[in-house]
């Protein structure tokens, strides 16, 4: 079939277009419009495909059902649509195409004022569908926007507010919805749109390939990842009043037997219930009657109590939060899950219609594990029919798995792969709750550990491109994009670098490879011209946080400002290293053989400049006198550090109080230092932040130690791959895991097993120790090549199949 979007449909809005002041507006923030096109079947076996997309969201509908939600987050330049297979919705007759288009672009970005998403990039406002009615005995029929027949009304149902603005949030306003002005059966066929106004067409579709002077802001792509997951309405385990008394039998019946609960004409009512565990989902409210009522939705991954509550249960301990802290922090009390605790967060507000049963969804998930309830009658009494909530995640289909003989550690598996699910979404996220911004450092962690637990590398792959979209013309790639808002930490496009090295061995797409190299250059190049006489990147520009040392200001390490510092040297060499081993696999060789040479230079310069004989650790700046765990494990991993060097530095690091002490991202590189250093089976002992969390009751990491900012933290999930690559000891030699190292490390356990996907396969790994015997079975699929490292040294080969060795430990 033809490609779609080739001189054919035409993105299309309401009268005043894409330049004018609307005479007939949206009353709140951003622009709402509703869309319809009628067409008539007289045979059932008729077929339609369509292809959507919109700026900024929308929801479609065929014959009043949902269909489809998107597009998914994407840039202006690389505009997504989605394809939609809508024959099983036909019917003879009447049918009708539909969709509400939520159109962004008026309202700025403002994180302290909550404004606009910060990562749903945005020109104007506009619906676009291509559609051609097929059938054995039907006329084809073009369905496209830009040609007659498309119907467009303002709505004035779909408001947005910032109440209660806490602290800042990248999530953009969240709703209030007046569902008395919204049209009654709109999406419907039958419904009498004999009012509504023709669409006024903008500019022709295009697709990104073929832009040449473009008079449309949009190139279009496909869609890059499968749609969400959206799971059936799902119970709240509990409900109670706010602080903490029970809530009564009515409640509680609502919530686990849908019993209808009545609240009076004027009767105010306020109650919070509780999923059980963070969630990222869609609420779920029906009622009935009830006009004039107003019904607040308050979402909160945990509760606020004082520190000084007596017999609480708090989060993490009081401390000062100037280097951590986002706005609006408050230091005099805590997250917990202690029912007293007061409900804080962002809200939505429903005005039901009052005619009849309807539902209540908000327009995106929310992340929550409470919401709380706040519901004011109006003249009628208003009755609550069912309370739930809908999950939603990226559609991974979890197969990897591990178990040891630690139940502590498993449960850190567990939370730390629900941590991956709860940030994985249209984009990787950094957290679900506040931000829910692609981040370089953190996609680097959860991209890797969905690949190596469900197989599944498209929103990897998405990413990877997406942050080469972002690059600067100076060549940087931004810190977080898809985003409005610009921001750049210099050594995330490293981490950058680093995810699409991981990539290549999980999946050996060499094609994504040959696509990235020339941006992968394009970064080398820029530490290149920011380099000191040494060739080590000095004094660079933007935001040059490594991690959220509390004993840094902003995360920023000493002397950044002033001169080169390890930790980004060290990360810049490793780059290098990471983008010789892709060259040599592109089959660039000689490319790769320079790329070693400058490695080795400035690894020899590294040393030079940061070393400290008096102190047997590498100083974070030229002098010192600053140390730190992060910086000495960035020495260690980089190659600087030789076997003198990395004895001296293991009687200091990483547990010296004097060293600058990193938090949840830091101890990605501490573990990676470990294992370098020939000391991995301590691994575990390093784990007491993890056990902490889970101690606490959490079942999603936080972002750092003072546990304000995030509940549900994509770089915190990184044990996990330890627990892959390090106690299993699976990794890939070769380019797809067509050639694998399987090396173990005790770490103190009697037994692990798990498994690991590639793309050929699982690759089963269990090994026991029992009686001084260290016995592994590994099971691999045909024809990938395995090199088996026993504990004392012992080495193995087989290809495919099932490998069982046993020895005697010393």
């Amino acid at each position: 079939m033809p490609q779609p979007f080739v001189n054919r449909s035409a993105w299309i809005w309401s009268l005043e277009g894409s330049h004018a002041a609307a005479a007939e507006a949206s009353p709140s923030h951003y622009q709402v419009r509703l869309f319809r096109r009628s067409f008539e079947l007289g045979d059932a076996a008729a077929t339609l495909t369509a292809h959507i997309s919109a700026d900024s969201r929308y929801l479609f509908y065929c014959n009043g059902v949902l269909v489809s939600r998107g597009p998914a987050k994407g840039d202006i330049h690389h505009h997504f649509y989605d394809t939609c297979e809508l024959t099983r919705w036909l019917k003879p007759g009447r049918n009708m195409l539909a969709a509400v288009v939520l159109d962004m672009s008026r309202v700025a970005h403002r994180p302290s004022a909550l404004g606009a998403p910060c990562s749903v990039m945005t020109y104007t406002g506009g619906f676009l569908l291509e559609g051609e009615l097929g059938g054995a005995s039907e006329k084809t029929g073009r369905l496209d926007t830009g040609l007659p027949g498309w119907l467009v009304k303002v709505d004035t149902s779909f408001r947005f507010q910032n109440d209660g603005t806490r602290f800042e949030g990248y999530h953009g306003y969240f709703e209030h919805r007046v569902s008395r002005e919204l049209p009654a059966g709109w999406n419907q066929p039958e419904f009498d749109d004999s009012g509504w106004k023709d669409a006024a067409t903008l500019y022709l579709a295009e697709r990104h390939e073929n832009r040449r002077d473009p008079t449309s802001p949009y190139g279009l792509v496909p869609r890059m990842i499968s749609p969400l997951e959206e799971g059936a309405p799902a119970r709240f385990s509990s409900v109670f009043l706010q602080g903490g008394a029970d809530a009564g039998d009515g409640w509680l019946n609502l919530i686990t037997q849908d019993k209808s609960v009545i609240i009076s004409p004027g009767e105010t009512c306020s109650v919070i219930v509780d999923t059980g565990e963070l969630t990222t989902a869609y609420p779920l409210l029906d009622v009935s009657g009830g006009a004039g009522a107003r019904i607040r939705f308050t979402y909160a991954e945990a509760l606020r109590l004082p520190w000084a509550t007596k017999d609480a249960k708090l989060l993490g301990r009081p401390q000062s939060l100037e280097n951590l802290a986002s706005h609006f922090a408050d230091e005099s009390s805590g997250w917990t899950f202690d029912r007293r605790g007061k409900i804080s967060g962002w809200s939505d507000v429903w005005e039901p219609a009052g005619s009849g049963a309807e539902q209540f969804e908000p327009w995106h998930w929310r992340a929550f594990r409470y919401v709380g309830l706040e519901i004011t009658a109006g003249t009628e009494p208003l009755t609550l029919l069912q309370l739930k909530q809908r999950f939603t995640a990226y559609p991974y289909k979890i197969t990897g798995a591990f178990e040891c003989s630690d139940p502590r550690l498993n449960k850190i598996w567990d939370v730390a792969l629900r941590t991956m699910r709860l940030c994985s979404h249209e984009t990787f996220e950094d957290c679900p709750h506040y931000e829910q911004m692609q981040y370089a450092g953190d996609t680097m962690i959860t991209s890797k550990i969905a690949m190596l637990t469900s197989g599944d590398a498209s929103l990897g792959r998405q990413a990877l491109y997406q942050f080469d979209w972002s690059r600067l013309p100076e060549g940087l790639t931004q810190s977080r994009f898809p985003s409005r808002l610009l921001q750049v930490i210099p050594s995330w496009s490293l981490h950058w670098v680093t995810n699409v090295r991981d990539y290549v061995y999980c999946t050996g797409d060499l094609v994504t490879l040959r696509d990235l190299l020339p941006g992968i250059r394009a970064v080398l190049d820029w530490f290149r011209r920011h380099a000191d006489e040494s060739g080590l990147p000095s004094r660079l520009p933007f935001w040059n946080i490594t991690d959220w040392c509390s004993w840094w200001p902003r995360g920023v390490v000493p002397g950044a400002a002033d001169g080169p510092v390890c930790i980004i040297s060290a990360q810049y060499i490793q780059a290098l290293d990471e983008v010789s081993d892709l060259c040599r696999i592109a089959g660039r060789s000689p490319e790769s053989t320079d790329l070693v040479k400058e490695a080795d230079g400035l690894r020899r310069a590294l040393h030079t400049r940061f070393w400290s004989e008096k102190e047997g650790l590498y100083f974070d700046r030229p002098g010192g006198p600053e140390v730190s765990q992060y910086g000495n494990a960035w020495a260690v991993i980089c190659g600087a550090a030789g076997e003198k060097e990395r004895a001296q530095l293991l009687k200091r690091f990483p547990t010296d109080p004097l060293l600058a002490p990193g938090s949840f991202f830091c101890w990605h590189a501490v573990f990676r230092a470990l294992r370098v250093c020939g000391v991995y089976d301590r691994f575990p002992e390093f784990l007491g932040p993890w056990h902490e969390m889970v101690d606490y009751g959490l079942d999603t990491f936080v972002e750092e130690n003072s546990y304000w900012r995030s509940l549900c933290h994509a770089w915190s999930a990184h044990p996990a791959l330890e627990f892959i690559g390090g106690v299993l000891g699976v990794t890939p030699k070769k380019i797809g895991f067509t050639e694998v190292d399987v090396a173990p490390n005790i770490c103190g356990l009697t037994h692990a097993s798990g498994r690991v996907c590639t793309p050929a396969g699982a690759i089963d790994v269990s090994w026991e120790i029992r009686d001084g015997v260290f016995g592994i079975l590994i099971s691999a699929p045909a024809k990938t090549f395995v090199n088996v490292t026993l504990p004392g040294g012992h080495r193995r080969c087989f290809e495919g199949g099932r490998f069982e060795e046993k020895v005697k430990l010393l």
